[in-house]
């Protein structure tokens, strides 16, 4: 089933500026990746969202999301979630707000 990494679990950013999730995920046979708040409402890539998926090899991807004019209703966990025919797994992200020095 897929194993999926999460380089930063803890992500901090301003309100109003841009940031970027990211998740490694690796999976044979190929997996179906997508990323969901933790209240289980699905991200759909919009204006706000830019969802991508680059491949690093037969088996891996990184998947990043790009979240652009951060609200405070951003803040709080995300997931991505990797599905294939033998299981799947996910891997949590939580998104708090810093201050502008």
């Amino acid at each position: 089933h897929p194993l999926v990494q999460v380089p930063n679990q803890l992500v901090g950013a301003p309100v109003l500026t841009d940031v970027t999730l990211i998740c490694n995920v690796e999976a044979s046979p190929k997996a179906i990746n997508y990323w969901q708040r933790e209240n289980g409402e699905m991200i759909i890539a919009g204006e706000r969202y830019v969802l991508t998926e680059k491949e690093v090899n037969m088996y891996a991807v990184e998947m990043i999301l790009h979240i652009k004019r951060l609200q405070s209703t951003d803040f709080g966990g995300y997931k991505c979630i990797s599905k294939n025919s033998i299981g799947d797994t996910e891997g949590t992200i939580r998104l708090y707000g810093k201050c502008n020095l």
